[in-house]
């Protein structure tokens, strides 16, 4: 009987909510260093995160207390092909950044906005996975002179071969 409380409350919508805005506020606290780069953005995010956390927790804890959990994720045949394409584009983020790390920003733009494309698009030949690299290129070579000719902004560099 207790596993299947807890089984209902982790099928909570809520509960789910608070324990992963948890788990990604602490992650990014733990990731701050002392450097002045790391105290204005990550930990505005981090407490930011924190805050909606707290939200979600108070938001639990009534419901649990007065019994009125949801379990509303409940998993349906017809989502699973979403859930499988949620599985691959956070492998592609994950190949992405690999690829920031080894090669920089603009080579591991390029692949991530092409095999994403390429990916979701209905139509998989040939001539729409050339056209999706094109729209590719063009987009990071656009957003590459805009970016870094008119507003100077830097952008992290290959670790391996620069």
């Amino acid at each position: 009987m207790f596993m299947t409380q807890i089984s209902k409350i982790l099928k909570d919508s809520d509960v789910v909510t608070t324990l992963l805005l948890f788990a990604i506020a602490s992650i990014i606290y733990s990731g701050t260093g002392t450097d002045a780069k790391d105290w204005v953005f990550p930990l505005m995010a981090c407490f930011s995160l924190f805050a909606i956390s707290a939200f979600f927790l108070v938001k639990s804890i009534s419901k649990i207390i007065t019994g009125k959990i949801v379990p509303d994720l409940e998993i349906d045949v017809e989502q699973i092909p979403s859930i499988i394409n949620v599985i691959f584009f956070s492998f592609f983020i994950f190949i992405f950044l690999l690829l920031l790390f080894a090669s920089g920003f603009w080579i591991a733009s390029l692949a991530l906005l092409w095999v994403s494309i390429a990916y979701f698009n209905p139509d998989n030949n040939i001539k729409t996975i050339v056209k999706s690299f094109v729209v590719s290129l063009i987009s990071c070579l656009i957003a590459y002179v805009v970016f870094t000719h008119i507003f100077y902004v830097p952008f992290p560099e290959s670790r391996l071969f620069g």
